[in-house]
């Protein structure tokens, strides 16, 4: 059997998981088939490899692996891994506390600066985290500004602040050699 290129299977996951974030805004119901979604929640909730679940579900890995390209099946996928983080915070930040009580001061201190935010972006929200990027950037040339233009034409504000040299002044400079 031949397989996709590496590049063909990234292209196309990709386009699921836009697909499969379309789904999810646009709130509609996302409606998978009862063999697929026992599989996917065999690997979400079980911890089950793909083969695994797409042989509990009654389904060749193969089909379970197309299937998991398709949008409302990743769509399914990242609500229920979603169910499982969501279910699973209250444990971590437990496990967090009860660590605020350990033998070295090195995994107390760890735990405390997590339950004070300090080692978590400012921006995290929940298990995902907004990304903020701000571009100021300025294209300035270095180099040398000729002014070209015929006399009695405006003058470009920071040549007035800073004089202007002209053609005209630059005739005495003599040549590098």
């Amino acid at each position: 059997m031949a397989f996709p290129s590496k590049q063909t299977v990234q292209s196309v996951a990709h386009r699921a998981q836009k697909a499969a974030a379309l789904i999810r805004k646009e709130k509609k119901e996302i409606v998978v088939g009862e063999k697929t979604k026992k599989a996917i929640d065999a690997m979400v909730f079980e911890g089950k490899l793909r083969k695994e679940a797409a042989e509990f579900a009654g389904m060749s890995d193969e089909t379970l692996r197309q299937m998991l390209l398709k949008p409302h099946v990743l769509a399914y996928l990242n609500q229920q891994q979603d169910v499982l983080r969501t279910s699973a915070r209250p444990r971590a930040l437990r496990k967090m506390v009860d660590l605020l009580d350990a033998k070295t001061e090195r995994i107390q201190f760890e735990s405390a600066k997590y339950l004070d935010g300090m080692d978590r972006p400012s921006h995290a929200v929940g298990a995902t985290q907004v990304n903020v990027q701000v571009n100021n950037t300025l294209n300035v040339t270095p180099g040398y500004v000729l002014d070209l233009r015929p006399d009695g034409a405006h003058q470009i504000e920071h040549l007035e602040a800073h004089g202007h040299n002209g053609l005209e002044d630059q005739a005495d400079v003599p040549e590098e050699d």
